[in-house]
């Protein structure tokens, strides 16, 4: 039976992103025994919890949590999923930056962290170990289970190109990168632009683009319940659902408000710190409304209200390395879809309006409000052929075949 240790960029609970989702799909598969979901650590010391400086944006914020997670405790979940969070700030215990720097306490730090995940893998059932990682944070996983039969990667993102790093020198991060993939079995790409560079470096490389879950999100086709921040807003409402980050073309969020002030534009999804200050003067316009984060299961009632879904992403390296799961989300509910030209988008092209400019983005817009609606049970079939289990089914033949020691066709 196998045993999957599995380092995610997120923390566990939202079943429409693709760290947690696959981990649930992968644990049930009958021949795996349990898999450790491996949180983002917190960075919180014993110092910091006597005097309770709980940073953690995803713990509650309560001692016990955060003691919880210092101790390495397991948290249950559904099926054979455990949740373990951790901290990499044990030690040392002081507010001093430069001391926390110490080469010495950081592999302290690390030998302490790794040390408890360790611990908890021990306890669950299982005997063939898979390590999976998903951040180049997760390369010292590699070194820390050299009794793994199979590493994997799973690469969604140029995590370099982003505006906010967890290090001050993208280079560090890129190196990470480097060294993940030179050193796994397998990487699974989300886009073919990372798949292309990961073939250049890795033993091999395969595409495993995102999904949706249609049984939950095309709920937002039939009448139902609408979320009551839509209630009464001027129609048509042109929506948005998602990370409100580095990837959104605001200029163009602020063109089409002024461009058409009768319509409504909702953003549902939160707001990442640092672009606080762009979306406060979008918000300012009496026709956008950013609403923040919304639970997954939630998400339908707001879906059903939009007249149109849109991916008004800027055009960059960052968005031309990925693979949108809103646009999976989007066919889901069948819905007219407008989004500028960024990866992803090509695959569904008879389905989407592609806008590259603002000009072009209202008149994609109008001709999206003229549908007749027949292209409505395409975009449905469309993400019932890219459903979360059916992606997960096609990673495990990868990684059943590879087990074995044969190999399946990509």
């Amino acid at each position: 039976m196998i045993k999957m240790l599995y380092f995610s960029g997120n923390e566990w609970g939202n079943m429409g992103r693709r760290k947690p989702r696959l981990a649930y799909e992968f644990a049930r598969m009958p021949e795996v025994a349990s898999v450790l979901y491996v949180e983002p650590p917190v960075a919180t010391s014993v110092l910091d919890l006597i005097r309770g400086r709980l940073g953690s944006g995803y713990l509650p914020p309560s001692r016990r949590a955060h003691l919880r997670a210092l101790l390495g405790r397991v948290r249950q979940t559904v099926g054979k999923v455990s949740i373990y969070t951790g901290s990499t700030k044990t030690v040392p215990l002081t507010r001093f930056r430069a001391v926390r720097r110490m080469d010495g306490l950081r592999r302290l730090n690390e030998r302490l962290y790794f040390g408890g995940i360790r611990r908890a893998l021990r306890r669950l059932p299982g005997e063939e170990l898979i390590v999976w990682v998903s951040h180049p944070l997760h390369a010292g996983a590699l070194d820390g289970f050299p009794e793994r039969a199979l590493a994997c990667y799973d690469w969604t993102d140029d995590w370099a190109a982003f505006d906010v790093l967890p290090v001050k020198d993208p280079a560090e991060l890129i190196g990470w990168n480097d060294a993940i993939l030179s050193t796994v079995d397998l990487v699974f790409a989300v886009s073919a632009e990372l798949e292309q560079r990961a073939t250049r470096v890795a033993l091999r490389a395969i595409r495993a683009p995102n999904a949706t879950d249609p049984q939950k999100l095309s709920a937002a086709a039939i009448e139902g319940p609408l979320a009551p921040e839509l209630e009464g807003l001027p129609r048509p409402i042109v929506g948005y659902v998602g990370q409100v980050a580095d990837k959104i073309d605001y200029e163009l969020i602020g063109r089409l408000a002024r461009a058409r002030p009768g319509w409504s534009f909702v953003f549902v999804g939160p707001v990442w710190f640092n672009k606080q200050e762009v979306t406060a003067e979008l918000d300012a316009l009496a026709n956008v409304h950013f609403l923040g984060f919304r639970p997954f299961d939630r998400l339908a009632s707001y879906l059903r209200g939009f007249d149109v879904c849109t991916l008004p992403h800027v055009v960059s390296p960052l968005t031309q390395s990925m693979d949108p799961i809103k646009l999976y989300d989007y066919l889901a509910t069948g819905k007219p879809i407008v989004s500028t030209p960024v990866a992803g988008v090509e695959r569904f092209a008879d389905v989407v309006h592609v806008a590259p400019t603002a000009m072009t983005f209202v008149t994609a817009l109008e001709s999206a409000l003229e549908e007749d609606g027949r292209l409505a049970q395409r975009r449905h079939g469309y993400a019932q052929a890219n459903t979360w289990p059916a992606r997960a089914d096609e990673i495990w033949q990868v990684l059943r075949a590879s087990l074995a020691g044969g190999e399946v066709k990509n």
